[in-house]
């Protein structure tokens, strides 16, 4: 980092803790290191009011959390949680915040040392949360980093200014996701690690996933073809899934992964990987798995809901489908046919747009506060 800079920088976020092995956490995690800066981040600690880990500091927010928080609890627990914030904010000059247009930390922090690295909007927002982020935040932020093409757009559209906004695709520890080779089996391997974080009275997050769309067209996609997948699961919809995939007949052929993984490991087992969504509902334009999976030199099949789908098609490095059975096994089929080729050219997406040459701090040495040319 620039000497003459001398600011003083921190990362903040919720659920940004590393053990936890979610592709996010892992590349704040990965930011944190590079950097050498302390992160504050909030979790479920069960009873455990806060905890250490290396440069992390990890606040408990089981009650803000609760799927139905009870209004006192989750009063006192933000106090708890409050001046930590505070007393964190004051040490540093920026503040790297990992979060989206409505998030809760936007009103806690002194909005002037913040720049949110945004990888994901909200699905549907009313014009409040638009009118509070434009009017109320954004003017004071300075700088925005969006991780996709779409949000950049999206934020301009909304009336942020475009000097602000900076496209910087999401990054992975190439240290720990390196290029293999296929397995060389009969068995074609496929890995769907995008599963449901919340689960709510309503089975909606699982179906926009697009587990249901997955699963049926795995099931006739392994009539015809030796195949396995794998579901690296969050534990989440545990009963529905396990019904689906009974109803199937398909428990000797699909693995649950149902705890944390060793994800370089699985990428390096598996042949593709796969983001079948049927909205971006919870879910990014560029999930972080399909970045770890190209990397790694592992095609992407998936829907055309995400802007994911535009760079697998630009590139050639996996096959896209409209979000319905037919077309989804379609692709499926297509990049088992043709997979060498679509193996082949993940090397050059990964070289081109995930490799962090991209990163200002990286590239220059300098933070994206104006004095960097936005993309």
């Amino acid at each position: 980092m620039n000497a003459k800079l001398n600011r003083k920088i921190g990362i903040v976020g919720d659920a940004l803790a590393p053990h936890f092995n979610e592709a996010y956490a892992n590349q704040m995690y990965l930011l944190s290191q590079e950097l050498k800066v302390p992160v504050l981040t909030c979790n479920n600690l069960g009873f455990l009011p806060l905890k250490k880990m290396g440069q992390y500091l990890i606040i408990n927010t089981r009650f803000l959390r609760a799927e139905k928080p009870n209004p006192f609890l989750r009063l006192v627990n933000g106090a708890f949680f409050y001046p930590f914030v505070k007393l964190f904010e004051r040490r540093f000059d920026i503040i790297y915040l990992s979060a989206s247009i409505n998030s809760g930390f936007l009103p806690l922090l002194d909005l002037r040392k913040c720049i949110p690295i945004i990888n994901v909007l909200p699905f549907s927002f009313d014009d409040d949360i638009v009118k509070t982020f434009t009017s109320k935040f954004a003017p004071k932020l300075p700088a925005i980093i969006a991780q996709s093409r779409r949000i950049k757009e999206q934020l301009t559209v909304m009336g942020v200014e475009s000097r602000k906004i900076f496209l910087i695709y999401p990054w992975v520890d190439s240290s720990r996701f390196k290029y293999s080779e296929p397995p060389d089996i009969k068995e074609f391997r496929i890995l769907f690690a995008s599963a449901p974080n919340m689960e709510s009275e309503s089975e909606a997050p699982f179906i926009e996933k697009g587990l249901d769309l997955l699963l049926e067209s795995f099931a006739e996609f392994s009539q015809h073809h030796k195949a396995s997948l794998y579901l690296l699961w969050r534990g989440k919809y545990n009963q529905t899934l396990h019904r689906k995939i009974k109803e199937l007949d398909l428990e000797n052929r699909v693995e649950v992964i149902n705890r944390v993984a060793d994800t370089p490991s699985l990428y390096a087992q598996t042949h593709i990987t796969v983001t079948p969504f049927l909205t971006l509902r919870d879910s990014p334009e560029i999930p972080l798995s399909a970045v770890e999976s190209l990397v790694c030199g592992r095609p992407v099949v998936t829907t055309d809901v995400p802007e994911i789908a535009e760079i697998v098609r630009k590139y050639q490095c996996g096959c896209m489908a409209k979000p319905v059975k037919e077309d989804f096994l379609s692709a499926l089929i297509e990049c088992k046919r043709n997979y060498p080729v679509y193996q082949g050219n993940c090397h050059r997406v990964a070289n081109e747009l995930f490799n962090g040459n991209d990163i200002p701090w990286r590239r220059e040495g300098q933070l994206p506060l104006g004095n960097i040319h936005g993309k």
